[in-house]
């Protein structure tokens, strides 16, 4: 049926396929004959209905073509001669109980009064720099003593992923009493929770912890993502001694030779300025 441009025409309820056309638009009401003869609703639904498993398929083939995500964790593990434990961000131990890059415990045994340690990570990284931080306060106060260490490890580390990289190993502290602390770090691609080996950091040590005392090491290497960083602190105290400090894994990428030039060029540049300033003042 053709209908003049300017007027509408109205159907309650078509039984069956009818087609109104004017000069400008066809459009199509009721049902149609699919290929088995039997009449089909042709309406907008429809035809989104048949054009799902398309979507479908073409969304399927969008995750199964996305490219893999290393999957990150950090833990912490305390020993002792008298116990151990392993503590998982946001997990039982966790005293922040979040799952937020930070883990907070106080472990206490028959041996050591306290290992207790905030420390955190960056994981996955950044351009710049990965990170894992370990601060620590142990004491064997009112207890035997003994070998014991703090462990703390996170894996899926994706960036800095520039290379030549440089891993660096950082320990400073402090304590009283008689007793030693050694640190050493590890830099290992796919490498586990607790993993040791790739590139090796230290150790440190030991130190006597009756006092002030430092360390660091650095390596540069190329290395290839995903990797894992892990840093151990291995006590050996006496009965009530104590010792505090930090410790900080990190992996860096040098910064552009252009950047290092222009930054060395900064002090002779504000001279030059200081010089002209000063000319300026003694001829006014």
């Amino acid at each position: 049926m053709r209908v003049p441009a300017g007027h509408e025409v109205r159907v309650d309820r078509p039984e069956s396929c009818f087609r109104v056309e004017n000069s400008t638009h066809t459009i199509v009401f009721g049902r149609l004959p699919d290929a088995r003869g039997t009449e089909k609703e042709h309406t907008p639904m429809n035809r989104f209905r048949n054009f799902l498993p398309l979507v479908a398929v073409l969304a399927g083939a969008v995750v199964l073509g996305a490219p893999n995500t290393a999957k990150a964790a950090f833990s912490v593990r305390v020993t002792t001669t008298a116990g151990s434990a392993t503590i998982a961000d946001g997990g039982a131990g966790d005293l922040d109980g979040l799952l937020n890059g930070s883990i907070t415990v106080n472990y206490g045994d028959s041996a050591y009064h306290l290992v207790g340690t905030i420390s955190f990570t960056n994981a996955p990284g950044s351009p710049n720099q990965a990170i894992l931080d370990v601060s620590y306060n142990v004491n064997t106060f009112g207890t035997t003593g003994g070998a014991a260490s703090l462990e703390a490890s996170a894996t899926g580390f994706t960036l800095p992923n520039s290379n030549p990289e440089t891993a660096n190993l950082l320990l400073n502290g402090n304590g009283s009493g008689s007793g030693t602390l050694s640190a050493q770090g590890w830099v290992l691609q796919n490498g586990a929770l607790f993993a040791q080996g790739g590139t090796v950091l230290g150790p440190l040590g030991p130190f006597n912890t009756n006092g002030g005392y430092s360390g660091s090491a650095s390596a540069s290497y190329n290395g290839a993502t995903p990797y894992a960083l892990t840093e151990k602190l291995s006590f050996n105290l006496a009965a009530n001694a104590n010792t505090s400090g930090d410790g900080q894994l990190t992996v860096t990428v040098p910064a552009p030779a252009g950047l290092v030039l222009a930054c060395a060029g900064l002090p002779f540049c504000a001279f030059a300025v200081w010089v002209r300033r000063r000319k300026l003042v003694t001829a006014a």
